[in-house]
């Protein structure tokens, strides 16, 4: 009776999850009715199922969920790639600028000039009345010249258009960047959640190690008091060797998995990361029209799509208004010195002479240009931005399907796992009256011990089954988030 109400109750739960959480009859997928939101719950209900909420008692580093995330996103490889191409894109951007705003060009000069005194012959006249005649040579030449330049488009259409077509470039690589981000939050979550698995198996490992030896013992004494056969006590070695070898595999997977939570994370190699106890959380199980509503709104990888797109549109733009009239202009100042000096001079009272000359000029100009044949250069960059634009919108519409496709695949195996858990807690009720069914009849002498290690083996897969349901369903929680990407980090 205590058996089939027990199968009752957790029929009756399934059936009430099952019924929050599957659309109706007939429909499937983001046509399907919304399901209403709803939270599970993993209240233990019996004492094997107590191994849910237990305090961890594994050697290593405690680490929280949200420790590891925020380590992740600082030390994670693929983040600190998807911020530098960010930071390069940003420098694209800035750079555009250069065909908008006014560049200041600035030039300060020095040149000596000491040039050879058999070639560089002076001559000259001081009065041409009584034809008095100087002579003499070049001894050096100074020149001093400072310039300042100001010059800009005063109107470039393919200036602007390229300056628009970096900025929304620009915000694709910081979408690109949320879109890293949170796939890095996604794979810490996913592998936290198999180390966490790894160490609940390693408890049930070591819990039906300790059972079998215990029974190993128990039927040794038995033989030797005459009360069991020897089929029995072979049989119970052999089951504590296997579950010896179980445990050992066990303890070992949380290494292995530890490694790779620590390769995700982006920390060195060490002691082995213990997870925080958490497999007791509630389980969100949301709307599923809901999700990929928001999910073609807000994922960060389908906005840089948009993004893309619209720097498509921007490139054709710019490369069609190459045939429109392009006006710019300059301003300039010049300011230079010269100063020469002679000597050996011949036909004055003085053996040299200096010169010096002083030259400042301003200078301006505006220029309009307008292309008439370029050698098909414009009509080929307008036909390359069109294709160009083309396949930046046949991108966006194949990750719109792509994204809907995965948030409903995700929504798909959340319901699935939260209903294994169901199915899971109502195999491991059983598996426990089983154990116990089976082994007061073998104490009694009613039944054989192969029932009973048939019943503590269903015992073991069943506690095993549970603890991996219930990690699964927060693997695909995580993965219905990152589908979704309402949340950014």
């Amino acid at each position: 009776m205590n058996v089939a109400r027990k199968g009752l109750l957790f029929l009756g739960a399934a059936l009430a999850v099952s019924w929050s959480a599957t659309p109706s009859a007939g429909q499937t997928g983001p046509g399907a009715s919304p399901a209403p939101g709803d939270t599970l719950h993993l209240t233990p209900s019996t004492a094997a199922e107590s191994l849910l909420v237990a305090p961890i008692a594994e050697p290593g580093e405690r680490w929280t969920l949200t420790q590891a995330i925020q380590t992740a996103l600082q030390r994670n490889a693929d983040v600190h790639v998807a911020h530098a191409r960010t930071t390069q894109a940003s420098g694209s951007a800035l750079s555009a600028w250069n065909g908008i705003l006014p560049s200041l060009i600035t030039n300060l000069d020095y040149n000596y000039i000491k040039p050879s005194r058999s070639t560089q012959i002076f001559t000259g006249e001081i009065n041409p009345a009584d034809s008095a005649a100087i002579f003499g040579s070049e001894a050096s030449v100074r020149r001093t010249t400072f310039a300042a330049t100001l010059s800009s488009n005063i109107l470039s259409f393919p200036a602007i258009g390229e300056k628009q077509r970096q900025d929304h470039l620009h915000r694709g690589s910081e979408l690109d960047e949320s879109e890293a981000r949170n796939n890095a939050v996604f794979q810490v979550k996913q592998q936290y959640f198999e180390v966490l698995k790894t160490v609940r198996l390693a408890e049930v490992a070591r819990q039906t190690e300790q059972l079998a030896r215990d029974e190993q013992t128990r039927a040794e004494a038995l033989f030797q008091v005459g009360t069991v056969a020897r089929g029995d006590v072979l049989k119970a070695r052999a089951r504590r060797a296997n579950t010896t070898g179980d445990r050992i595999h066990a303890e070992n997977q949380i290494d292995i998995q530890s490694s790779r939570l620590r390769q995700i994370i982006g920390v060195s190699p060490g002691p082995r990361i213990i997870p925080e106890a958490v497999l007791d959380a509630g389980i969100v199980i949301p709307d599923s029209s809901e999700s990929i509503r928001q999910a073609l709104a807000t994922r960060p990888r389908l906005e840089s799509a948009k993004a893309v797109e619209k720097a498509a549109h921007s490139g054709l733009t710019s490369a069609q208004t190459l045939r429109l009239p392009k006006v710019s202009g300059s301003f300039g100042w010049l300011h230079e010195r010269d100063q020469q000096s002679f000597d050996n001079i011949t036909g004055i009272a003085r053996s040299s002479l200096d010169f010096e000359q002083t030259t400042s000029e301003w200078q301006g100009n505006v220029r309009a240009s307008l292309p008439i044949f370029e050698g098909f250069l414009i009509e080929g960059n307008v036909r390359q931005a069109k294709g160009a634009l083309l396949e930046a919108e046949a991108q966006r519409r194949q990750r719109e399907l792509d994204v809907a496709v995965e948030v409903e695949q995700a929504w798909l195996n959340l319901r699935e796992s939260v209903q294994q858990i169901d199915v899971a807690r109502e195999g491991l009720a059983s598996a426990e009256e089983d154990y116990k069914f089976s082994k007061g009849r073998y104490e009694l002498g009613a039944g054989t011990y192969l029932d009973l290690l048939t019943a503590e083996v269903n015992l073991a897969n069943s506690k095993q089954t549970l603890i991996s349901a219930v990690a699964n369903a927060r693997i695909a929680e995580a993965g219905l988030e990152f589908a979704v990407g309402a949340r950014q980090y």
